[in-house]
């Protein structure tokens, strides 16, 4: 027995519905109807602010666009790091890390270091495997991986998506600057640009927003021991200073050849020669 067209259209509109429930669709400009996914607190109050679920996204890839490796990761993901590794029993994972981390800054931190892994990997090919299979693994509870030399391509970016979109944990992927010109489709993009008293974020993508909000940069204060000291000659002043400006006004610049000249000098042979004026 067919069903009537009234039928036919109760049961299309109950699908499109349950289809709209769906987390990873929604509909341009209409935020109201959002679905907020589980996240974990930044640990930063005006980063949680201009974030949709006022916090990390669980279970999605985040992206970081900077200048180079180490503007302020770890400022930015040590709060939630502490809070996941405290509250579940697993590991943060570094993958591909610019550097060996220092055992006593992350102890101090702290940062369990037990549960604390560290991968090393050469190429892209390798590096891809590895975040789709660690970011699937229910043990890691944070994924931080950083971009070897070879600039990744959408779809290899793609997998790294769908691996992070089975698991529940924080999966953060470290890109340079200029992937930021790059589509992703990473479910948050921050470019992240640090100064010498505070750590800019600014959003690039956030799903679930149409509105970009790149003209906003969000301003995280540094801690006390991170910001740059002054010369010492200058160390006595109140005035902000940069250790660039201090450094130009404490020492003359060097200018051999001026130096020697206005001796009127020159070098010849290992000797010093009297120049002849004309």
């Amino acid at each position: 027995m067919k069903n009537s067209p009234d039928q036919s259209k109760t049961s299309a509109a109950v699908k499109l519905d349950q289809l709209l429930q769906r987390g990873d669709i929604w509909r341009g400009r209409a935020q109201q109807v959002f679905v907020k996914h589980e996240s974990i607190d930044t640990g930063h109050e005006a980063l949680n602010q201009h974030l949709l679920n006022q916090g990390w996204p669980r279970g999605s890839l985040i992206e970081f666009c900077q200048a180079s490796a180490g503007c302020g990761d770890w400022l930015l993901l040590t709060p939630a790091l502490k809070s996941l590794l405290a509250a579940h029993s697993g590991y943060a994972i570094l993958l591909n890390p610019p550097s060996l981390p220092f055992a006593q800054g992350l102890i101090q931190a702290g940062i369990p270091l037990q549960q604390l892994l560290v991968i090393h990997i050469t190429n892209k090919a390798d590096f891809i495997v590895s975040f789709v299979e660690l970011a699937r693994a229910s043990s890691c509870r944070l994924l931080m991986a950083w971009q070897p030399k070879q600039t990744l391509s959408y779809s290899e970016l793609r997998k790294c998506q769908l691996a992070c979109s089975t698991g529940n944990g924080l999966y953060c992927i470290f890109r340079s600057l200029q992937a930021q010109q790059q589509s992703s489709p990473a479910a948050l993009r921050l470019k992240v640009d640090l100064n010498q008293h505070s750590l800019n974020i600014t959003i690039l993508k956030q799903r679930g927003q149409l509105a970009s909000q790149a003209e906003t940069p969000i301003e995280l204060a540094l801690p006390q021991q991170w910001q740059a000291l002054q010369a010492h000659r200058k160390l006595g002043d109140t005035g902000p200073l940069s250790p660039a400006a201090a450094n130009d006004q404490a020492f003359t610049h060097y200018q051999p050849r001026q130096n020697l000249l206005s001796m009127g000098l020159r070098i010849q042979g290992g000797k010093r020669v009297r120049l002849k004026r004309p």
